[in-house]
């Protein structure tokens, strides 16, 4: 898919807060631009959980390479749950290994909101 550079510029902007938040450890700055449905369970234990499992895994965060985009994922049950959904995606390169990193936005009441954040 081609990408809007409006958008994409949006979406490395909110991926650069994403990554201070964690970089800070900083929940509160983490889920500022999500979308409350994405955040049911994924309170401030499992945000300091899934820290821990990233410094393991991959180590400290040090650069990225913008890959592209592609369409959203549709769940049948519920296909208006993320409208309009993009996953942006770029290799992550961190302390001790490489990582997909993809980010899901989408846009609701004109607002453009996280559904997603990956490292894989």
């Amino acid at each position: 898919m081609e990408d809007d550079p409006t958008k994409l510029a949006l979406a490395e902007k909110i991926l650069d807060e994403l990554l201070s938040a964690e970089r800070e450890s900083d929940y509160a700055m983490f889920i500022r631009h999500f979308d409350p449905i994405a955040l049911r369970d994924f309170g401030p234990s499992q945000f300091k959980k899934e820290l821990l499992c990233i410094l393991e895994d991959f180590g400290a965060y040090q650069r990225r390479e913008y890959l592209g985009s592609l369409n959203g994922f549709i769940d049948q049950d519920a296909p208006d749950k993320y409208p309009g959904c993009v996953r942006y995606n770029w290799r992550g390169i961190f302390e001790k290994n490489e990582a997909l990193i993809t980010l899901g936005l989408h846009e609701r009441d004109g607002q453009v909101l996280v559904n997603e954040i990956m490292y894989r």
